[in-house]
């Protein structure tokens, strides 16, 4: 049996195939990933491809996205294992790769197509993201969530004949983050928007992940262009870093207990030599009454029709802090994150995050708050500030876009 350890560079949506030389002593001139001999076992294949990943990058810190289970396939009376890995790349520059006779960014719904190694397909469905990995997910936001549920879409919609088939999984997708509004409203303008044929749905679903990579960068651009600091914010917001960075002004973090998301935020803005300061949330109050601030500014997980928002806990405090303290609170994020109805999902965290002891104590640990929109100076979006009718109208058009499912969609799985 041969061991490999096959690692797929992953950046915008698109993963990085190589072609082997048509000279190449296995498999000339078939498509791979960045792969190479495994001495076995999952602890030396992840370190094999951590240097397949900084060799072919020339970048060390290329961060894991996912690890998946070894897989072995038979094919022409070989039996061939693979170690695969998933890793997400800053940019599409590449150091020299021995070897290869080409290379090409693409979706990798291409292998299904191409001649490929043996078993790079069923690799790749070992790292690639399922309505099952989305729903037990808490590192991600929504946003990145959403990106990914559009990427289920479109892997499936590669390999099944059946509209029928994409249906169920759109409605499992959504059930799997029924808090999340971003992933529901992406996930129906594909399947609104697409011809009921899994071909369309495959295309619709890989020009909707580049657009929602734009909007939440421009979101994030709105957001600079408009604020000036010192900024304070909490917790974590990929859209929020993006602003924060773009606007270089020093910045105040709640660290967002219990699981202090917005240290992992300080500690990226001060890797790029952003002004930092952490403080803890019950501090953050009494931060902003007592020192100069431009603006207050945090990501939603959700915005509701009537222009209140869902987000981090601890958000609503704040908001109220910064109203005491005459300082104006901008939300940024893409317009996808306002929800076609009034729902709140709030949800609980562990309670063991809070309390592990012995003591019979109820423990309360809510993930999200509600802040009421008349705290909210503005929602900052890639179309620029949405007001109050904006955000109702934008709400009607997903409303619109989720008459898409037939009934026996309708249900979860």
């Amino acid at each position: 049996m041969t061991h490999v350890v096959t690692t797929f560079l992953k950046h915008r949506g698109a993963v990085l195939l190589t072609q082997r030389a048509a000279d190449a002593d296995t498999d000339p001139s078939r498509w791979d990933g960045l792969s190479a001999p495994s001495a076995g076992g999952s602890a030396a294949a992840a370190t094999e491809a951590r240097s397949l990943v900084r060799e072919a990058t020339g970048n060390p810190e290329v961060p894991l996205a996912s690890a998946g289970e070894p897989v072995t396939v038979s094919r022409d009376g070989e039996e061939r294992t693979h170690y695969p890995f998933c890793f997400t790349a800053p940019s599409r520059d590449l150091a020299g790769l021995a070897d290869v006779a080409d290379t090409e960014w693409t979706t990798p719904t291409a292998i299904v197509d191409r001649e490929t190694v043996p078993g790079l397909w069923e690799a790749y469905q070992q790292i690639a993201p399922s309505p099952e990995t989305i729903a037990a997910d808490t590192a991600h936001g929504s946003a990145a969530l959403s990106i990914r549920a559009l990427e289920v879409l479109r892997d499936r919609a590669a390999v099944v004949d059946d509209w029928d088939a994409l249906a169920e999984v759109a409605a499992d997708l959504q059930a799997a983050q029924p808090s999340m509004a971003v992933l529901a409203n992406r996930v129906n303008r594909v399947m609104n928007g697409a011809e009921q044929s899994p071909a369309a749905v495959h295309d619709r679903a890989i020009e909707e992940i580049d657009a929602a990579l734009d909007a939440d960068a421009a979101a994030a651009a709105t957001a600079a262009d408009r604020l000036s600091g010192p900024i304070a914010t909490l917790s974590w917001s990929g859209t929020v870093k993006d602003a924060l960075l773009e606007l270089d002004a020093p910045v105040t973090i709640g660290e967002a207990r219990p699981n202090r998301e917005g240290i992992n935020l300080a500690e990226t803005l001060a890797d790029d030599g952003v002004d930092v300061t952490v403080t803890t949330d019950a501090a953050l109050a009494s931060v902003l009454a007592r020192e100069e601030f431009g603006a207050v500014l945090v990501g939603a997980d959700t915005i509701l029709p009537t222009g209140d928002v869902v987000n981090k806990a601890g958000t609503r405090g704040l908001a109220l802090a910064a109203e005491a303290a005459d300082i104006p609170v901008y939300v940024v994020t893409a317009r996808d994150k306002v929800s076609k109805d009034d729902t709140f999902h709030p949800e609980e965290g562990p309670a063991t995050d809070i309390y592990d002891g012995e003591a019979e104590l109820n423990v309360a640990n809510p993930q999200f708050d509600l802040t009421p929109g008349d705290l909210i100076e503005g929602v900052l979006t890639e179309d620029g500030l949405l007001d109050q009718r904006g955000i109702e109208l934008v709400a009607a058009q997903h409303r619109s876009n989720a008459e898409w499912r037939p009934a026996a969609s309708t249900t979860s799985h």
